[in-house]
């Protein structure tokens, strides 16, 4: 299997070195990162490895360069490979060709120069996590496109023999329904750990904010984060790992029990839980019990910082939804939320003071 590859452009040997180096720090081994000195060498480069079948989840270009600039590279990068991330560095305030990117480049963000250290590192990992996260569904669609092909071919079938063949017809219509709901029992739920899924979350999400924008009643959500987890899958091991975060979302469903109440996986480490009806006090007994939950498992952890087991951070926001209002705004509430606690020591419960 190929390894996936990161690749950057800057027409300066040293900016680009020092960019390698730091991207290195942050993903490790895990990826290779390729290197161009302009945009007439980049894109070429990068076509090669395209036409190789090489996945590239990520494309850093400073903009001001000699000949081809960074936002047309990176429109002839999104056309070549629509689904790689694309971040511009910029020395200078050209919003301009940040717009031209967003609109024809897809551009993910752009960093000032020179950059900060933690922008840098914030940024690669979220766009990482996206491209990863987008991988996913994609997959996820390509296998309930062919479920629902078979299905389609299984219908044909049964409507050439339906004449003579009522019987059979009426045994498979019904073994047709059993397997149209497993198949959407299936689509909702994350294949490891059984709780429900990002499309699940996102669907739900969705329809609770509705019904309660009409209601005017306070929807609450927490979103939680397995601290360290990368260090205890270096630790013990990805079958290991797998068994974590199966045993965490046990702990998050057998405090989130109402039937209204709803446990996803949000991807990676991170799980979110939807609280219908539920104020902000509410919420925040079932995130110190969430938080204690998963302590009381006392999984063995020697790697964290936070503690000698596994432990989450969480992060919990509320709002009462408006016809006129944006989904967003919750999660990015429980995300501030969730950073909070991260920066504070992890292992604790942070609440959102932003309304």
């Amino acid at each position: 299997m190929n390894e996936q590859i990161i690749f950057c452009v800057d027409d300066e040997k040293v900016v680009l070195n020092s960019l390698k180096r730091q991207l290195y720090d942050i993903v490790g081994e895990s990826m290779v990162i390729e290197t161009a000195e302009s945009g007439e060498e980049a894109i070429e480069v990068f076509r090669e490895l395209h036409e190789q079948q090489q996945e590239i989840p990520l494309v850093i270009s400073d903009h001001i360069m000699p000949g081809m600039k960074g936002a047309d590279l990176l429109q002839r990068v999104h056309e070549l490979s629509p689904r790689t991330m694309t971040v511009m560095l910029t020395g200078q305030a050209d919003m301009a060709a940040v717009i031209h990117a967003v609109n024809h480049a897809n551009l993910y963000r752009y960093i000032p120069k020179p950059w900060e250290q933690t922008d840098l590192f914030l940024t690669v990992k979220e766009a990482l996590h996206k491209y990863e996260q987008e991988k996913t569904v994609m997959r996820q669609n390509q296998m309930l496109s062919g479920a629902n092909q078979e299905l389609e071919r299984l219908n044909q079938e049964l409507t050439a023999y339906s004449h003579t063949l009522e019987q059979r017809v009426a045994e498979r219509t019904a073994a047709l329904a059993q397997a149209n709901d497993e198949l959407l029992r299936l689509a909702n739920l994350d294949g490891l750990t059984r709780v429900a899924n990002r499309r699940r979350f996102d669907e739900y999400f969705a329809q609770e904010w509705k019904r309660l924008a009409r209601e005017r009643r306070p929807l609450s959500l927490i979103m939680c984060d397995i601290d360290y987890f990368k260090r205890y899958n270096d630790t013990y091991g990805h079958l290991m790992g797998d068994e974590c975060l199966k045993r965490v979302a046990d702990a998050l469903m057998n405090v989130a029990r109402r039937p209204a109440d709803l446990t996803a996986r949000y991807g990676g480490e991170e799980f979110s839980v939807i609280l219908p009806n539920t104020d902000a006090d509410g919420a925040m007994l079932v995130a110190n019990a969430i938080q204690q939950g998963v302590e009381a498992l006392r999984i063995e952890h020697a790697a964290s910082n936070a503690a000698d087991h596994v432990t989450i951070s969480v992060g919990v926001s509320t709002l009462i939804p408006r016809h006129d209002g944006a989904i967003s705004d919750l999660i990015g509430m429980a995300d501030i939320a969730l950073y909070e606690a991260k920066t504070h020591g992890r292992n604790r419960v942070a609440v959102s003071s932003h309304a």
